[in-house]
Formats: structure tokens, C-alpha cells, sequence
């Protein structure tokens, strides 16, 4: 993916492109194609391993499916771009 000009990378983003990278293959692929949201069991399970609870464990997860649709919105983009 190519970042937005406008877009500034954060300090604190790095807990979460750490968890994607780590995430990003835990997903369901279907058979013609296609790419699933990573399992909400993964990202439980990486919120676990790491201590996360309450509001914190809720804003992983939450910024974590939003960075996982923007890649699905992004490889959805490609795919109908590439015979």
C-alpha cells in the first residue's frame, strides 16, 4: 500500500502495523478468489498474548479491523485493476 501524502505516522501506530504484520495471513481465502477480514479469534488471541483488557483490548481490536479493511478496500482496488 502506498501511503496518503497527508498522512503522518505516529509513534503509537506501531503496535498496530506490528499486529497486522503478524495477523495479516490469518484470514479466510475462498476458493475463487477473495480475502476475509482477519479472525476476530486472532486478534483476541494476539490481545491476550500482549495484556490487553478492558478499553484497551477494545481499541486494539477496533483500530486493528480498520486497518485490516483499508487493506481489504486496497486489494479489492488491485485485483479489479489486474486481469
Amino acid at each position: 500500500m502506498v501511503p496518503d501524502d497527508d498522512v503522518q505516522v505516529e509513534i503509537w501506530h506501531d503496535l498496530y502495523f506490528r499486529a497486522f504484520d503478524a495477523l495479516r495471513f490469518d484470514r479466510f481465502y475462498g476458493a475463487m478468489g477473495g480475502e476475509a477480514p482477519i479472525s476476530f479469534v486472532a486478534k483476541s488471541r494476539y490481545a491476550d498474548d500482549l495484556g490487553l483488557f478492558g478499553e484497551d483490548r477494545l481499541m486494539f481490536q477496533t483500530f486493528l479491523s480498520e486497518l485490516d479493511a483499508e487493506y481489504l478496500a486496497w486489494r479489492a482496488e488491485h485485483n479489479k485493476a489486474t486481469p
